[in-house]
């Protein structure tokens, strides 16, 4: 909460500075006086205004008000003494500041030193949207103030379900901060007193206050009872850290460190730091999680992505330390990267140089991992070849691939390319590229002696592609679906397109294989496909084309070497591969793809996702994955929440291993939301994995929020969607 700012709007009177006599006209019964200093004018306007020359008072009466830039004062009676600067107002006082407002019975304030008092007082901050009433405010001295019999609130209810009293705040705020201090604060729920505490210390400062967070507790079903707790360090404007201590139960105590910092706009970074003794596990665990990026003189640029764990098996036990950019790879790819890189980009240039460490969660030891260290890339972007019309490029990199133990090797990959894009008829795209690639290798610590020394590839790759593009557009009937999406037109398009790709067979058995550089595969192939868009457009409220739907099918024939389907059989035609997306207006959109094998007439992949989302906020997220092959996946995950009554939701989340025949992990909970309030709870359920790697385990979550004022505990992903 920041008491600085409403103590100080209510005592921002600064519009009746004065430092000479003013002049005033009377204008039947409403008088009015101005005086106009640098700072700008002040008005005063009342039904009766009189001035005492001999006691230099000004007394105004009825309807009074006050102003001066965005600043205005109303009240029923107003006195103000010019020799002594002294100001009084009474009588349904109303004062605003902007947005904010300030409504008391007397005021008293001396213009010059600007200490005074106001009484039985009550005031809003829309920003914050803060209700703080008070019997009385006094202003003690610069940055001093003392409230008498003062209460908080950020609920707009004339009972609001939640407030703080105090008998008492003094608040006195220095250049590096300072403190307030409160006597008896009771924290209420509707009129309940639920909480009380002889006295409470908070700092006082406008920008982020370090503190103690508020502690956390939970109950696993594997390791018991867990308290969490949390030091929140701001030394600098440009830094802070988070400290933490937790008891995990029979797991034992984990420390945690988390570091921000943005130095500037384009220097800034985070670190993530975690430790335990797990006792359940019997041994040592850590995590490192660091994000950096920094711009240099000239325009170079460093950025940097570390992920690094002690063990596996951390990434399940303690899944919320992980950040969301390592999920992806996780799950993915099954691998952690952690990578370090920078450069320069120039208009027709682009410098690259970066180091790569890869975590294969597949195996039990990385020693067979190739890591990059280094790589360095030069590339040209596509532009005109002596202002012909056609075009060049160039991609060439030097890299390292380095591990403990197997082959290693130093690569160089030069790789120019020559393209010349051209529209024939005014109706048909034609696009051509010709590339030459030189890759060299120089391997090392082959203990079969197979790719050891010097060698050298050369090859090419050919592309060609012509496509077109039909479409018609309908005038929308007055039917039920032009209706529901309030289309006026309708546009349908076309797009065919057929490609031929060449590269030559290549001796490549003594190259070793890091990447799909090391083996470029012989091409002899011809792909066609064909992309339908349908696109509606409304009426004078929503002009642009909104695209509702989209279908992309493709397959290749290849006249050189066989395809391999999910079986491993050889196949001179691909699978059908197939993507399509519908949006059904702003509320629901659905998302397919897949891979059709024709000699078995069966789906190698089958993935499919809808989801729907209402004014009311209700969510639902459906989506089934299928894919055959060496590693085969099938699963459904469920996501949805809904709003019951106004202010209850009810979520879940659920995943189901079809090739297991078991579920995986389910989340449930429900959330109590009101207007400056809210309160949830939610299960996390997580079954044991087939090979026995993951333990089931139960989690009980408990979190509430005091708008503006605070939270505890997490919110759940799914109140997210």
């Amino acid at each position: 909460m920041n008491y600085r700012s409403f103590i100080l709007s209510s005592f921002f009177l600064l519009f009746v500075v004065i430092s000479s006599p003013p002049t005033y006209a009377k204008i039947g019964e409403l008088s009015v006086a101005k005086e106009v200093k640098a700072e700008g004018s002040v008005e005063i306007e009342a039904d009766e205004l009189t001035y005492d020359r001999e006691t230099q008072t000004y007394e105004a009466h009825g309807q009074v008000e006050v102003s001066r830039g965005d600043l205005s004062l109303k009240a029923d009676h107003a006195r103000l003494n010019n020799a002594t600067k002294e100001l009084t107002a009474w009588g349904n006082v109303l004062l605003r500041e902007g947005e904010d407002v300030v409504e008391c019975q007397r005021l008293e304030v001396n213009l010059d030193t600007r200490l005074g008092k106001m009484y039985q007082a009550k005031l809003y901050l829309k920003d914050q949207n803060f209700h703080v009433a008070g019997r009385e405010i006094d202003k003690l001295g610069e940055n001093h103030y003392r409230v008498r019999d003062a209460s908080l609130t950020t609920c707009d209810a004339k009972v609001p379900p939640w407030k703080f009293t105090v008998k008492e705040i003094e608040i006195e705020e220095m250049a590096l901060g300072g403190w307030g201090v409160a006597k008896g604060p009771i924290f209420y729920l509707e009129n309940i007193p639920l909480l009380y505490f002889p006295w409470g210390i908070f700092p006082v400062r406008q920008e982020r206050q370090s503190g103690f967070l508020i502690p956390q507790a939970g109950n696993s079903s594997s390791t018991g009872l867990e308290f969490k707790s949390g030091f929140y360090w701001a030394p600098t404007k440009d830094m802070d850290a988070t400290f933490y201590l937790n008891y995990l139960g029979s797991r034992g105590f984990k420390e945690g460190l988390e570091y921000r910092y943005a130095f500037a706009r384009e220097t800034k970074g985070e670190a993530h730091f975690y430790f335990i003794d797990d006792q359940d596990f019997g041994r040592n665990r850590y995590s490192v999680f660091i994000k950096h990026e920094q711009k240099f003189p000239y325009d170079f640029y460093l950025k940097g992505d570390i992920n690094r764990v002690s063990d596996h098996q951390y990434l399940y036990d303690f899944d919320t330390d992980v950040p969301n950019s390592a999920w992806i790879n996780v799950w993915s790819a099954r691998q952690m990267r952690s990578v370090l890189f920078g450069g320069k980009n120039w208009d027709h240039f682009s410098f690259l140089a970066q180091g790569a460490v890869y975590d294969d969660l597949t195996k039990e030891s990385n020693d067979s991992t190739p890591q990059i260290l280094p790589q360095m890339s030069f590339y040209a972007h596509p532009q005109s070849l002596f202002k012909t019309p056609f075009f060049w490029d160039l991609t060439s990199s030097y890299t390292n691939f380095w591990r403990e133990r197997g082959v290693s090797a130093h690569r160089g990959d030069f790789f120019p390319t020559i393209s010349y894009p051209v529209r024939l008829f005014n109706v048909l795209k034609f696009e051509s590229d010709l590339g030459l690639r030189e890759t060299v290798y120089n391997s090392y610590n082959d203990l079969t002696g197979r790719f050891d020394g010097w060698r050298s590839r050369q090859t090419l790759e050919a592309n060609v592609q012509t496509s077109a593009e039909f479409y018609r557009v309908y005038d929308a009937e007055d039917s039920k679906i032009s209706n529901l999406f309030n289309v006026l037109k309708w546009m349908h398009s076309i797009e065919p397109m057929v490609a031929y790709a060449y590269a030559p067979r290549v001796n490549q058995t003594h190259f070793p294989n890091f990447d799909a550089v090391d083996h470029i595969p012989y091409t002899n192939e011809i792909t066609y496909g064909v992309t339908q868009r349908l696109l509606g457009r409304g009426g004078v409220a929503s002009p642009t084309a909104f695209e509702y739907g989209k279908l992309i099918l493709s397959q290749s024939y290849s006249l050189g070497k066989p395809f391999i389907d999910a079986e491993g059989k050889r196949r001179i035609f691909s699978n059908i591969q197939g993507e399509f997306w519908w949006n059904f207006g702003p509320y629901i959109t659905a998302h397919w793809d897949g891979q059709l094998n024709p000699y078995r007439g069966s789906f190698d992949a089958f993935n499919f996702t809808i989801a729907a989302k209402d004014r009311r906020d209700d969510a639902l997220s459906v989506q089934f994955r299928d894919t055959k092959g060496a590693v085969p996946d099938r699963g459904i995950f469920i996501y949805a929440k809904a709003k019951t009554i106004v202010p209850l939701y009810l979520f879940v989340a659920f995943y189901y291993n079809l090739l297991a025949g078991s579920w995986v992990q389910a989340t449930y909970g429900a959330e109590y939301q009101a207007q400056c309030w809210s309160l949830g709870f939610y299960i996390d359920h997580r079954n044991q994995s087939p090979d026995g790697t993951v333990s089931r385990e139960l989690k009980f979550h408990v979190y509430f929020t005091l708008l503006n004022i605070g939270s505890y505990g997490g919110r759940p992903f799914l109140m997210s969607m």
